[in-house]
């Protein structure tokens, strides 16, 4: 929900869900010439009003359509159901409330038979006025489709009386309204981090409270992973002291669009409960849940944690704590480094597991628990063990699977510190070849380092699926197990085994029959990828001779120079958003300029770069760039609608882009477009820009196709654009309105689906009528099946991620374009995916 706003404002949200009409369109002059007060009116779209703001029921009308609620301020809000509803009588009303009742922002206050009304009133508009304007000074009302108690329709600056009021209100301590958290796994490490980093920069005391009364400090990652805050949880932000406002004008918004966390328009997946373990009655396989997929053959190698000797008491307070500080100075500087390699690696979802546990080191709960103990006389040591290890135990007892894998990161920023603070060796241990490594569990930073040219792959009896140890094995593709059965803790090292992390089993003592089959198929799988890179270098050409350009989606600077050797033929994508993800502040237009051209200049000038312009909004907002909380983010701000609202940012980002035209055959590429319009007045500002900057070098325009309009207008935005490359993955859900991270519908978000097939023939044709070529970046373009199909539609190029390219391109030089033509006209006709992947399979087996 909104908050109160700290300055000298009140927001109200809507009473009911509808589309918000002007006042002056009122069809009654009492209301459309403000004669009862200021405000707007909602046609509505359910059966129920509820508050728009805090306050006291000071009128409750005996027919029970209006109501008026007093806020604190003293501002009458007037809600009236209808026109001319009072003569019902009271009959299609039902309240909720009584006069004098106290209500908070969405409470209940009246339901109501729409149908009955319709029929027998004027009019179902409803209308919310302020009566007491001599109270205000000015009014901002809102447009569009609202959602009851969540979207603002009305913004009320307050004067003179009302304004003392509301700062009189506001000493002590000062409270948001409820916020919904509409976080997908509610308030979880990575989002709390970054609460958190924001919360420090304000002195005043910053506390989160839930709906039952529990309350978790704002400034600590641990306290707020103990409220187990899941998605639409409702919480508040409370603030006392010098800068309580400030900091409630900063955090609330950041709250309320998720945080810098993408978000979803569907209602979020609940968090899952630890499941519970699988047992197997035979004695060669144990069972767990998959953590990483994969096949992996080697020898079980018991992986333990020695425990680390510390002593209890502490030589003076001011040592220890002196001691505590230096030790944690050195961890800090050991995340701070392990973050900037993961991000030079282009490998920034790894690197944000390492800066969450970067501040999980400032957690103030933590500290305080330490610094209690030295003060008591422990060692830092000893204080440091005790804290680290109660605020894990706590984490790990919840019920929520994605808060209690969080008990893992607090054990390793413990661990860390505690090495130092000890002057244990941290040395790893000496693991053989072809090692399955077993232990109760494998922390972040065990899991980052591990050594893949040894390690096979591991099972833990601890973790998730969600763990940050398994994300990270599946960013290294290391296959991998969680929650495996207690048993195998007592394997003995040196047993063979297999591990299947696609089904979760951990196989022992294999049949030789076994082995040689996982064995063939694994060196039938390097062959082919050996002879793929020994021939990478060659064009992409089908057997009759038609050309398809193969190039990589990228993602920074480590992946771009991979291109070049894996024969890729330039930059189909670079997803510029990683320049301005995980971080406080936007990167300036000299940072972002270094990273374009030194990325050019490792393709080199006879490469293709093609530069999509920043893709963020409603579903994958900034943390440093608050946005109102959208009903349905997908369908709200987003790609080159925030381009252009955000000029500013846009514009340096472009000027930057523009910066490496020097050194390679740059294309601009802009997200989202809808419309002719869209297009139009961001190609005038990258022409501006250009010309502003003196850019020589030509500079190609272009858009991604990601909704059907776009797809349906091909044609006529091809007259303006010099290219075409088409998103099938958001293309996909919007065609077929199916949210491709839904838990239940993503699997049926197909993109082999007919009706999105026919957009992408319908965009090909557009396009090359145009003499304009097309591309496809979406996830479609490394699929080895579709890639036949794609051919045969005239798709040009096809972006894929760098190590697909070796692949896409010899399954290209294995195809005869009148075959694909054929197989395209084929799939085109079809009813839906199964059948067109039916074919598919069909048709690549008759060929193969």
């Amino acid at each position: 929900m909104t908050p109160s706003h700290p300055k000298q404002t009140r927001i109200l949200v809507a009473p009911v869900t509808g589309l918000i009409t002007p006042l002056e369109q009122v069809p009654d002059p009492t209301f459309a010439q403000k004669m009862v007060g200021d405000g707007v009116a909602i046609d509505p779209a359910g059966e129920q009003l509820v508050s728009p703001c805090e306050g006291k029921v000071t009128q409750l009308h005996s027919a029970g359509h209006a109501l008026t609620v007093t806020t604190p301020e003293g501002l009458e809000v007037l809600m009236h159901i209808g026109l001319e509803t009072v003569s019902l009588k009271g009959k299609g009303f039902t309240p909720r409330v009584k006069q004098g009742d106290e209500v908070k922002t969405g409470d209940p206050l009246i339901d109501f038979d729409a149908d009955y009304i319709i029929h027998n009133a004027a009019s179902l508009l409803t209308i919310l006025v302020v009566t007491n304007t001599e109270l205000t000074s000015g009014f901002s009302p809102a447009s569009g489709f609202a959602e009851a108690g969540k979207t603002v329709v009305l913004e009320v600056t307050l004067a003179g009386a009302a304004a003392a009021a509301q700062e009189a209100v506001s000493e002590g301590t000062l409270s948001s309204e409820p916020i919904v958290i509409l976080n997908p796994a509610g308030l979880h490490a990575r989002p709390s981090a970054v609460l958190v980093n924001h919360a420090k920069q304000f002195k005043s005391h910053l506390s989160l409270e839930k709906e039952d009364g529990t309350k978790g400090n704002a400034k600590s990652v641990v306290s707020i992973m103990g409220l187990e805050i899941k998605a639409h949880d409702r919480v508040v932000l409370k603030a006392k002291g010098e800068d309580a406002k400030e900091a409630l004008a900063q955090l609330v918004p950041l709250l309320s669009s998720g945080l810098g966390e993408k978000l979803h328009g569907e209602p979020a997946q609940e968090p899952q409960p630890k499941p519970e373990r699988k047992r197997s009655s035979d004695p060669n396989t144990l069972l767990g849940i998959s953590a990483s997929p994969g096949q992996a053959i080697g020898k079980v190698f018991q992986l333990r944690y020695q425990a680390i000797a510390v002593e209890e008491k502490g030589k003076g307070v001011e040592e220890e704590k002196r001691r505590l500080n230096d030790a944690m100075k050195i961890a800090r500087a050991e995340l701070k480094e392990l973050q900037q390699s993961m991000r030079l690696k282009a490998e920034s979802g790894k690197a944000a597991i390492f800066a969450a546990h970067e501040e999980l080191l400032e957690d103030p709960a933590l500290l305080s628990d330490a610094n209690k103990g030295i003060e008591e006389g422990e060692s830092a040591a000893f204080a440091w063990q005790k804290a680290f290890t109660a605020q894990a135990e706590m984490l790990a007892q919840l019920n929520n699977e994605l808060l209690a894998g969080r008990a893992n990161d607090v054990r390793d920023i413990g661990r860390r510190v505690l090495l130092h603070l000890s002057g244990s060796d941290s040395a790893k241990p000496d693991l053989p070849a072809n090692a399955i490594l077993v232990a109760e569990d494998l922390t972040p930073s065990d899991t980052a380092s591990l050594d893949k040219s040894k390690v096979q792959g591991f099972a833990i009896t601890g973790g998730s699926a969600t763990s940050h140890a398994s994300i990270l094995a599946r960013a290294a593709n290391i296959p991998a197990i969680a929650a495996i059965e207690e048993r195998a803790l007592s394997i003995p090292t040196g047993t063979p085994a297999v591990l299947d992390g696609d089904k979760g089993e951990l196989r022992l003592n294999p049949s030789e029959e076994e082995v040689t089959a996982i064995r063939k198929l694994q060196q039938e799988a390097q062959e082919r990828r050996k002879k793929e890179l020994s021939e990478a270098a060659a064009p992409a050409q089908t057997a009759d001779g038609h050309r398809v350009k193969v190039v990589g989606n990228i993602g920074g600077l480590a992946e771009a120079t991979e291109i070049p050797e894996l024969g890729g033929e330039g930059v189909g994508l670079l997803r510029s958003e990683f320049l301005f993800l995980q971080r406080a502040d936007a990167p300036d237009q000299e940072e972002q300029a270094a990273v374009y051209t030194s990325i050019a200049k490792a393709l080199g000038p006879d490469r293709d770069l093609v530069v999509r312009t920043l893709d963020v909004g409603g579903d994958k907002p900034l943390a440093y760039l608050p946005l109102p909380t959208e009903m349905n983010p997908f369908l709200g701000m987003r790609g080159i609608r925030l381009n252009l609202l955000g000029t500013d940012l846009f514009k340096a980002q472009v000027r930057a882009i523009l910066s490496a035209a020097p050194f390679t055959k740059l294309h601009i590429m802009f997200p989202m477009v809808t419309t002719i319009e869209e297009l139009k007045e961001a190609k005038e500002m990258v022409l501006a820009e250009k010309d502003a900057l003196g850019v020589k070098e030509e500079v190609k325009i272009g858009i991604m196709v990601e909704v059907p309009g776009a797809a349906l207008l091909a044609d006529r935005l091809a007259k303006e654009a010099d290219f075409f490359s088409i998103g099938t993955n958001d293309l996909t859900q919007y065609t077929l309105a199916i949210d491709r991270g839904h838990p239940r519908l993503a699997k049926m978000a197909d993109a082999l689906h007919p009706a999105v097939l026919r957009l992408i023939d319908r965009t090909v044709r557009g396009a090359h009528e145009n003499g304009k070529w097309v591309g496809v970046c979406g996830g479609i373009a490394g699929d080895v099946l579709a890639g036949p199909l794609l051919i045969g539609l005239g798709v040009d190029e096809l972006s894929v991620s760098g190590g697909s390219i070796p692949t896409i391109k010899a399954m290209v030089r294995r195809q005869d374009f009148g075959k694909c033509q054929e197989i395209a006209k084929a799939a085109l006709g079809m009813s839906d995916s199964q059948e067109v992947r039916a074919y598919l399979a069909k048709e690549t087996q008759a060929g193969s």
